[in-house]
């Protein structure tokens, strides 16, 4: 909704923002979580302000891997 509201982004806001969604696919990973359904709409900020926090939401398809573990399934939104 903001990107619409907006209208677009700068490159410099838009590479902070993929820098975030970059370093909570980071952290998943470290956790030995995978998400599984990243998409715009699993990233939500907390309130309308400019400089508000980008949150992961909808973790219901993630699960847990080891490292080397191999994955096939196709999952989440096509």
């Amino acid at each position: 909704d903001r990107i619409i509201q907006r209208g677009h982004y700068t490159e410099k806001k838009a590479a902070e923002l993929a820098r975030v969604i970059i370093g909570v696919v980071e952290a998943c990973h470290s956790l030995g979580v995978m998400h599984r359904d990243l998409k715009p709409e699993n990233f939500l900020f907390v309130n309308e302000k400019e400089e508000s926090p980008l949150k992961t939401i909808d973790f219901g398809l993630s699960m847990f891997f080891k490292p080397g573990d191999m994955f096939s399934d196709v999952v989440g939104s096509p």
